[in-house]
């Protein structure tokens, strides 16, 4: 397969996207660890954070589809939506499903995992 300008370019984006992600997530559980060590008034950066880079995922697969790459990518880049999902429900619904909601952390945990497996394969 021949790669075109257009495939560069979007994998390009792509892998910055990739790593832009990966550090959104590391900045979340920053804010995360400022709301629960130092003062609660960060809970409002950790929330309002999450809706900037919540969409990522889905421009990732626009992306991976530009440039080609494999189908593995595009699920992986699925995947990490799906949590993105997983995650907002888990905080919504905190305080009706009880004990699913120590689920938080663990997934986002899996999210920034399932980012770095997407980071060493593309």
């Amino acid at each position: 397969m021949h790669e075109t300008p257009n495939n560069r370019i979007a994998r390009t984006i792509f892998i910055v996207f990739t790593w832009l992600f990966a550090g959104s997530i590391l900045l979340q559980v920053f804010f995360a660890g400022l709301a629960l060590f130092v003062d609660s008034s960060n809970w409002l950066a950790h929330v309002s954070f999450a809706r900037f880079f919540g969409l990522l995922p889905l421009m990732m697969i626009a992306l991976a589809l530009i440039a080609r790459l494999p189908k593995k990518t595009l699920w992986r880049c699925a995947g990490l939506f799906g949590m993105i999902i997983g995650l907002f429900l888990t905080a919504i619904f905190s305080s009706q499903i009880g004990i699913l909601s120590a689920l938080h952390p663990l997934i986002a945990l899996l999210l920034f995992w399932n980012c770095t497996v997407i980071i060493r394969s593309a």
